[in-house]
């Protein structure tokens, strides 16, 4: 699939954004929550590989 044909990932996160911002703001925090904790996830799995 060439990306002419699908959406980019650029497009896509910035309709999310966009239909995250139309939305409740509880909705904009629980995405940014969300993301913190899939961020801090990968962070600390990667801590416990390296000292493992």
């Amino acid at each position: 699939m060439s990306e002419q044909e699908g959406t980019t990932f650029v497009q896509w996160r910035e309709r999310a954004q966009n239909e995250v911002a139309d939305d409740r703001p509880q909705t904009r925090m629980l995405m940014i929550v969300a993301a913190a904790v899939v961020v801090a996830g990968i962070v600390i799995g990667s801590i416990v590989l390296m000292l493992s």
